[in-house]
């Protein structure tokens, strides 16, 4: 098992009421709800902060060369 540090955290009272509902709905304990939204939201952070690094998997060669100049005009069609 890992080391649990506890902690205090400050919710806005509808959040914590919400949490409340949801554990009493999962019959588990608040901290575990808690824990997993955490997890959860950690989890979708990580993954669309590394969006930039799959582009350059994706090994793109060529292009406009005057792309960095004109981007709009490329993306949006203005002049």
């Amino acid at each position: 098992m890992s080391i649990v540090i506890r902690t205090q955290v400050y919710l806005p009272q509808d959040l914590y009421n919400q949490l409340l509902i949801v554990a009493r709905q999962e019959s588990l304990p608040l901290a575990k709800i808690i824990r997993s939204a955490l997890t959860k939201g950690l989890k979708t952070n990580l993954k669309t902060g590394n969006d930039l690094l799959g582009l350059a998997d994706l090994k793109i060669v060529g292009g406009p060369k005057d792309l960095s100049g004109n981007l709009d005009q490329y993306l949006y069609g203005l002049k």
